[in-house]
């Protein structure tokens, strides 16, 4: 039986557990709370009923060219950053139909450990700072809903980033942005029957609410992931990968000591997805792999991230 990459969300809790950790100089601490690389394979694809259950780890390794916030302080040049996480993730979708599509409600529970080490600059004095640590990330509740046309899926999504993991002002070892925000998109897989070709791709928004302790604005953000593979043997898709970032509009709030930064990010790699079945139920592994490169007023580096899905 085959079964897409199940868990839409799950590279998702990877980005919010990285969110302080990973890319800078574009919105406040200089990372979307939408995790770029979330979707790839089948990503228009919702599964059959069921529920899913899913587990992920993830690295990210980067450094910064620029300056951004963090916590109501600046940080420089020369900024880098290592980060190690993992989730769980729950999906579910109900036998019965909804508007012809089938439904799925699902929720992600990250944490992680991180370790960064930038120059700080705190009253125009500046000195050098390494801090590390672990917590919780934000927990992310997610709806969505898909239809399956032949060869083409499709899904409209939309979910919410809540403000529920550790964070402390000033230059901490967070794993929260404490900025809630809203993302919504639509997703498309078309599968080629004959040449086991397929490809993928997701269009989404990120808007982006004040963050109530340091009085910043982030800029809302446009996110374009896509996803070429083949099924080399039956369940075994592998291909190239990537996503597209860009600030639609600048940072701004009272807290905003940095500018109205609009950053942007390109990222290419490789992945796959392999299911199978272990005692009578489907299991999905994904693995995939990005680096980052034309990069403005951003983090950049290389991320990996890994899961696994099994379906109750």
């Amino acid at each position: 039986m085959r079964i897409h990459q199940f868990l839409y969300g799950y590279a998702l809790t990877i980005g919010c557990l990285l969110a302080a950790s990973t890319r800078a100089d574009a919105v406040e601490y200089a990372f979307s709370t939408y995790a770029l690389g979330e979707s790839a394979f089948s990503a228009g694809v919702t599964p059959p009923p069921g529920i899913y259950v899913s587990t992920v780890i993830g690295t990210y390794n980067g450094q910064l060219s620029g300056t951004a916030s963090f916590g109501g302080v600046t940080i420089n040049a020369g900024t880098k950053a290592d980060a190690y996480s993992t989730a769980m993730s729950f999906l579910y979708v109900p036998d019965r139909k909804l508007l012809g599509g089938n439904l799925g409600v699902s929720i992600t529970v990250p944490s992680a450990w991180v370790d960064y080490r930038a120059g700080v600059e705190v009253q125009a004095q500046g000195f050098s700072r390494e801090v590390s640590g672990w917590g919780m990330g934000d927990v992310i509740p997610r709806v969505q809903l898909g239809w399956q046309r032949g060869d083409f899926a499709h899904t409209v999504y939309l979910e919410v980033i809540t403000a529920t993991g550790f964070w402390e002002p000033r230059f901490m070892p967070i794993v929260s942005m404490h900025r809630p925000g809203i993302d919504t998109g639509w997703a498309f897989t078309w599968t080629d029957k004959q040449t086991k070709l397929q490809v993928s791709g997701t269009a989404g928004f990120t808007f982006n609410f004040e963050n109530p302790q340091t009085n910043y604005q982030s800029g809302n953000e446009f996110h374009w992931e896509w996803a070429v593979g083949i099924e080399c043997i039956q369940g075994l898709v592998i291909g190239v990968v990537g996503y597209d970032y860009r600030q639609l509009n600048g940072d701004s709030g009272s807290g905003d000591t940095v500018g109205p930064f609009r950053g942007s990010l390109d990222a290419i790699g490789a992945g796959l997805s392999y299911t199978t079945i272990i005692d009578k139920r489907p299991v999905t592994y994904n693995l995939r792999y990005y680096h980052d490169y034309d990069f403005d007023k951003h983090f950049h580096g290389d991320t990996t991230t890994a899961s696994a899905t099994i379906r109750f």
